[in-house]
């Protein structure tokens, strides 16, 4: 079991837009997913980052962190990177609520993904608090951290079971908030939905934008000027993993660097979008 690595959460400061390209469906630029499960995915972390914190790397350490650029100077020899970063995954999706205002919605296949990665990366902790809080979920149900009747998700009503599990995980982890207020709403406003619930929402609650295209000299949308991107809504949290490759590693640097900071991923950033926070634990 390798202990060289670490769990990093993006917590979105803006709506997410990581796209997989024109599509023949109703929305022309979709965003990624899974194959076989449809949950929202970024590929592309390790571009970001790079991409992000060159400068505050410098020149050598970032080479030893990511490997070499693909402009490399003449006469280097290629060098390949000491840290592995995996696509990132989808971990708290954020649905409209009349009762609540929002909630964010999880579900069990998720928090097994999680535990897992905590088992792999030898933090015993968590790992420890998702174990118990799956011992206590049926896959039928739902469960809250409130304790509360009943609530409202967009037009459905749910009536879950407050789960204490639930919420001591939730306050293990509240760092991945980027304040204080956030971080009190992230131990109040989770639900667990099953698997099934979970694919529904994250394929139907997704933000769709119509986007314009103006001809300069008219001052009109151009023909075929008008498209429709989807996005993540702002609030999505994402997980990724930063494993070491190699015994001479940068893994320590990146994160020291990086954690409690500020990334832009996927398209769309000169529109605002892709703004995130970065936690590890």
């Amino acid at each position: 079991m390798s202990k060289n690595g670490k769990v990093g959460f993006l917590y979105a400061i803006s709506q997410l837009h990581a796209g997989k390209g024109f599509d023949s469906g109703v929305v022309d630029l979709p965003i990624q997913r899974e194959v076989h499960t449809d949950f929202p995915i970024i590929s592309g972390i390790k571009g970001a980052f790079r991409n992000e914190f060159e400068d505050a790397f410098g020149k050598n350490e970032d080479i030893k962190i990511f490997g070499s650029p693909k402009e490399k100077e003449k006469g280097t020899e290629d060098q390949s990177g000491s840290v592995s970063f995996s696509e990132a995954k989808i971990f708290l999706f954020p649905v409209r609520s009349i009762t609540e205002g929002f909630v964010w919605i999880t579900c069990p296949m998720i928090l097994s993904r999680l535990n897992i990665l905590f088992k792999m990366l030898g933090n015993e902790a968590l790992e420890a608090k998702v174990s118990n809080l799956l011992k206590t979920i049926k896959s039928d149900k739902e469960y809250y951290s409130s304790n509360k009747p009943s609530i409202n998700i967009e037009e459905y009503k749910v009536t879950p079971e407050y789960s204490k599990e639930l919420v001591e995980f939730l306050d293990s982890i509240k760092e991945i908030s980027p304040d204080e207020i956030l971080q009190n709403k992230l131990k109040e406003k989770v639900l667990i939905v099953s698997d099934e619930d979970f694919r529904f929402f994250v394929k139907g609650s997704t933000e769709v934008m119509a986007r314009i295209k103006i001809n300069n000299k008219k001052g009109v949308a151009e023909q075929g000027g008008l498209w429709y991107e989807e996005y993540l809504p702002q609030d999505t949290v994402m997980y990724f993993i930063a494993k070491t490759l190699l015994n001479d590693h940068g893994l320590d640097k990146l994160t020291n660097t990086t954690d409690k900071q500020f990334v832009n991923i996927g398209g769309k950033s000169t529109t605002g979008k892709g703004f995130t926070y970065i936690k590890y634990l």
